[in-house]
């Protein structure tokens, strides 16, 4: 049995095992994602994937996780969740030399990823525009050159490195059947401070908190290990960014029904940005 579930997974079942198949076009990040996990299996970390295989070169094996569901944000439970699985992640540093070439992560750069995601988002003005409104596009960009010219002020990071997982959707932290926490996709694993990480997390869930700052850092106090003045890169809209930048691959018939629903997403972060903005350099 061979189900495709994404255009290079397949849920594939032989000799009542299941498993997932996953084909990369790139060899080094195959490679990569298949070191992570031995490297982790080796100090037992409790929330991967184990008995990974790497065959016919690009071609990915691990298990199936049967009955599993993926984590939401809007659960205090799953956030806290998530939230220990990073620390527990990052703290791995202390067990692993995640700089060494075997692992081949590239370095994490926060302010060159955002640049990148602006002008990408530029690019896209005309399109984008269409649905959004210029006045819109036109305060996302605002808001994302501002928040850009911030980095300049910020002092520099003192943690030590670290493996960081580099996609913290929802969807890449799943619970199975039997209780089990687990983070799974690590292709843009890369090398980077910690706190990058956190602060990337914290992009994800404040919607979910109604971007309700105060209210996050009070629920998750593990936050406060992130500087004061860190939290200032949280005025960059980057979910709103990333997320137009869908549009142009929604398929002509469910395009309608999800440029509504970002739309609206995208009104109420406005509405609240600018108590965010303040609240973040308090």
């Amino acid at each position: 049995m061979k189900k495709k579930i994404k255009s290079n997974v397949w849920h594939c079942q032989l000799d009542k095992k299941e498993f997932v198949m996953k084909k990369y076009d790139n060899l080094a990040v195959a490679k990569k994602v298949k070191a992570i996990h031995e490297s982790l299996a080796d100090i037992q970390f409790p929330h991967t994937l184990s008995e990974v295989k790497l065959e016919d070169k690009n071609i990915l094996i691990q298990p199936w996780i049967k009955n599993a569901r993926a984590f939401n944000y809007q659960s205090r439970l799953d956030r806290t969740n998530s939230l220990a699985i990073l620390h527990q992640l990052h703290q791995t540093g202390e067990k692993i030399d995640w700089s060494k070439e075997e692992f081949r992560l590239p370095t994490y750069d926060l302010r060159l990823k955002w640049q990148e995601r602006l002008q990408k988002f530029m690019l896209h003005y005309t399109q984008v525009s269409v649905y959004l409104g210029a006045d819109n596009c036109n305060q996302l960009i605002l808001y994302a050159q501002e928040a850009l010219a911030g980095f300049k002020h910020l002092e520099p990071l003192k943690s030590e490195k670290t493996l960081l997982h580099g996609d913290i959707v929802h969807h890449n932290f799943l619970k199975s059947s039997n209780g089990k926490n687990i983070l799974i996709d690590f292709d843009l694993a890369s090398y980077g401070h910690p706190e990058e990480e956190l602060i990337m997390w914290m992009h994800r869930v404040l919607p979910n908190v109604n971007y309700n700052l105060n209210a996050l850092l009070r629920e998750q106090p593990s936050l406060k290990r992130v500087p004061e003045t860190y939290l200032q890169t949280l005025r960059f809209p980057n979910e709103l960014l990333r997320e137009w930048m869908y549009v142009k691959n929604v398929i002509t018939e469910r395009q309608q029904a999800f440029v509504e629903e970002l739309i609206s997403f995208t009104e109420v972060a406005l509405s609240s940005w600018p108590k965010l903005w303040y609240d973040c350099g308090k």
